[in-house]
């Protein structure tokens, strides 16, 4: 889709302004991913859940107890972005054991409410990941939705509807690793490889918190 890659190009070239830790220097602790310094905190803000198999009922964006929460802001309908990132995000987890595993869960947030109701999302992601591990987040209040992109640093753009009422949205390709004290991690950009975001989760798993990378 001709917006998505628009809009992660210009990702690519903010990240590299913006971002340090971005997999270049192989020093000790370095990660595949990008890392903010400071770091985002994104603890206080939450959606709607629409997935009731999710213990996740209070809709917060990040981890629980000692694990992870992989947030990534899409869409359904998006044909190409959206179904990689998930589709590598998948690979990344079936190479973890199972203990790892059950750290991780997974958050969606639709930035397109207005087609992908609850049963549309919780099916799409149902595609990729057991159900009780999932949470849907879906707002169809435009301010709250902004507001939560906000905090992640991540944007949103609605396309002009052709003759049948189709378009394309425009959207941040990032994955957010947040951990249980709400502070994002690591964040990948659209084309990271499965095996460096597998890498990126062992090493944060293993640490004492999943809110220290040091």
């Amino acid at each position: 889709m001709r917006g998505s890659r628009l809009v992660f190009s210009l990702v690519a070239v903010l990240s590299a302004l913006a971002f340090t830790g971005c997999g270049l220097d192989e020093g000790q602790g370095e990660l595949n991913g990008m890392t903010r310094q400071p770091q985002t905190e994104v603890g206080k803000v939450s959606l709607p859940n629409v997935n009731p198999e999710s213990s996740n009922q209070k809709g917060v964006l990040r981890g629980s107890g000692d694990g992870l929460m992989l947030v990534y802001f899409g869409y359904t309908d998006c044909p190409d972005v959206c179904p990689t990132t998930l589709a590598d995000l998948r690979l990344a987890l079936e190479d973890l054991d199972p203990d790892e595993r059950g750290r991780i869960e997974i958050g969606m947030v639709t930035v397109d409410p207005k087609r992908d109701t609850a049963r549309v999302l919780n099916g799409y992601l149902g595609h990729f990941f057991p159900e009780a591990t999932v949470s849907s987040f879906r707002t169809v209040d435009a301010r709250k939705l902004k507001q939560v992109e906000d905090v992640f640093g991540a944007s949103h753009r609605i396309g002009k509807a052709d003759s049948e009422g189709r378009y394309d949205v425009d959207h941040t390709a990032l994955t957010y690793a947040v951990d249980s004290d709400g502070v994002v991690q690591v964040e990948w950009p659209f084309g990271t490889s499965p095996e460096d975001i597998n890498s990126d989760l062992e090493r944060l798993l293993a640490e004492p918190s999943a809110s220290s990378t040091s």
